[in-house]
């Protein structure tokens, strides 16, 4: 059965599904994951043109370790005729997904006991609160923009739970140069803070570093200089969505040792400064 155009017209169906693996790959039951399902796309559930494309994406998040429930069987089969019958995005009719297949699909899977998964193990860097990194900008992108030799700190400030469990490090971002490295609060905050994005009057400047295993982190080159829990936020900081923080990357090829992070700071140096510079957003 095909089913990438689906997904592709209704990504919500993909996120339902990977939702379903993780939880039930963090230890959570079948029944603990479906619930856990319901309650984050509550919103959706209420809407009668999205409720069978999340029901089908379930059923279809059962089938892959065959713990199919019959009522969960029931309930994506009525989805389905739901859908042929009003054909809200007009799938039918262009005939973008074939609906009989799917329904011979969970027709045909059987119902099931409860699957076992294999729990996956959650990398742990162990940052606290406060605790800073420091990595000093050489890549061939620093040097063109002139910021060779700076030096980047990263200091957490909290941290959350992506949806494979894994934990994403908030940071305040900082540049200075190699003879300013703070050592204590009130000299970190006095080095300003990253620009991330513009918001409303103010600016966003949380960013977000995901670490998948102790190798993964060693490629960051980063260097503790210290732990400043007390050097506070910027003045003008705004009330931000952890989960949209601006995202830093490590080395994303196995085979090269680019640090993607050192252009996204020289690039948003560059452009948004720090909080101690003037607005440019009027420049």
């Amino acid at each position: 059965m095909k089913t990438n155009r689906l997904f592709n017209n209704h990504p919500i169906m993909m996120d339902v599904i990977d939702d379903y693996s993780s939880m039930r790959s963090l230890g959570y039951s079948r029944k603990q994951s479906v619930d856990s399902i319901y309650e984050r796309f509550q919103d959706e559930w209420r809407d009668e043109d999205e409720r069978p494309f999340l029901l089908i994406a379930l059923a279809l998040a059962l089938c892959k370790k065959s713990e199919l429930t019959q009522e969960i069987r029931s309930e994506a089969l009525k989805a389905i005729e739901y859908l042929k019958a009003n054909d809200p995005f007009d799938e039918i009719k262009n005939k973008t997904f074939d609906y009989e297949s799917l329904i011979r699909v969970l027709s045909e899977s059987e119902i099931g006991p409860e699957a076992k998964y294999t729990k996956r193990r959650q990398y742990d860097p162990g940052w606290m609160i406060g605790d800073t990194f420091a990595h000093f900008l050489t890549q061939p992108c620093a040097v063109g923009r002139g910021l060779a030799g700076l030096c980047v700190l990263f200091r957490k400030v909290g941290e959350y739970p992506d949806r494979k469990g894994q934990k994403v490090q908030l940071v305040y971002v900082t540049v200075c140069p190699p003879d300013s490295i703070p050592k204590t609060d009130e000299e970190l905050r006095s080095l300003g803070f990253l620009r991330m994005m513009r918001h409303d009057a103010g600016w966003d400047y949380l960013g977000q570093l995901h670490f998948r295993s102790k190798r993964d982190q060693e490629r960051w080159r980063l260097q503790k200089i210290g732990c400043f829990p007390n050097a506070g936020e910027p003045d003008d900081a705004t009330a931000e969505d952890p989960l949209v923080a601006m995202p830093f990357f490590g080395v994303l090829k196995s085979d090269s040792d680019t640090l993607d992070y050192e252009e996204l700071v020289c690039r948003l140096y560059k452009s948004n400064g720090t909080s101690r510079d003037p607005d440019r957003r009027s420049v």
